[in-house]
């Protein structure tokens, strides 16, 4: 977040009835409940199901287009919900500049990789399951760019890991492709403990799990 943005937040545990949290909720969750209703929707569809599928991601661009004025006039909009409250972490998400970026791009670029590899892997033994491991990918990668709590940047980072491996592995039967997998889950997995252990340092100095909270300390 760049220092000097104007925050507006909105806690969802003073209203259900908030329609922000949700929507950017789903943004992050939408492609999970997707890649699990993958086979079925394949299995109904076949080759043009990567239309359907695409029509998530799609959706999620269309979405974040939106804070596109806001963000460019310096606001950050953020959701938080209370998770461990006497540990100080929470289930919080922020849409700045930074994380716009990436989230749009991570959207329009999926949308149109679901599109293309509808065609290009068209009566492919495993097109479902590209479909499902993309979709669980992309999601995992929307939470890592949103989240601004560092336990749940974490965690969707560890998430891009396997998700990546299932992803880049998915031809399994290819030693090429087996090979790679395993380089993908080392690298991210040493990544990801590197990751961790900043994550504590900066909550042990500023006190603050937040990305925005850390922001602010001006450490």
């Amino acid at each position: 977040m760049v220092p000097g943005t104007r925050i507006r937040r909105k806690d969802s545990a003073a209203d259900v009835n908030v329609n922000l949290e949700i929507a950017v909720l789903l943004v992050v969750l939408a492609p999970f409940f997707a890649a699990a209703l993958a086979p079925v929707i394949h299995w109904a569809f076949g080759a043009f199901s990567g239309w359907i599928f695409a029509l998530v991601p799609a959706t999620a661009f269309a979405f974040l287009w939106t804070f596109l004025g806001p963000v460019a006039h310096g606001e950050a909009v953020a959701i938080r919900l209370d998770w461990a409250r006497a540990h100080g972490l929470s289930l919080s998400f922020m849409i700045d500049g930074l994380s716009l970026l990436f989230a749009l791009a991570i959207s329009g670029i999926g949308t149109f990789i679901l599109i293309y590899s509808g065609a290009y892997l068209k009566g492919h033994v495993h097109q479902a399951r590209f479909f499902s491991f993309m979709l669980l990918f992309m999601g995992a990668m929307l939470g890592l760019v949103l989240a601004d709590n560092t336990v749940v940047l974490y965690l969707f980072w560890e998430l891009t890991t396997v998700t990546s491996f299932l992803l880049i592995g998915y031809d399994h039967w290819r030693q090429a492709a087996r090979r790679a997998a395993i380089q993908a889950v080392v690298v991210t997995g040493i990544g990801g403990l590197a990751l961790l252990a900043a994550a504590v340092l900066l909550q042990r100095i500023t006190g603050s799990w937040e990305l925005s909270g850390i922001n602010a300390s001006q450490i």
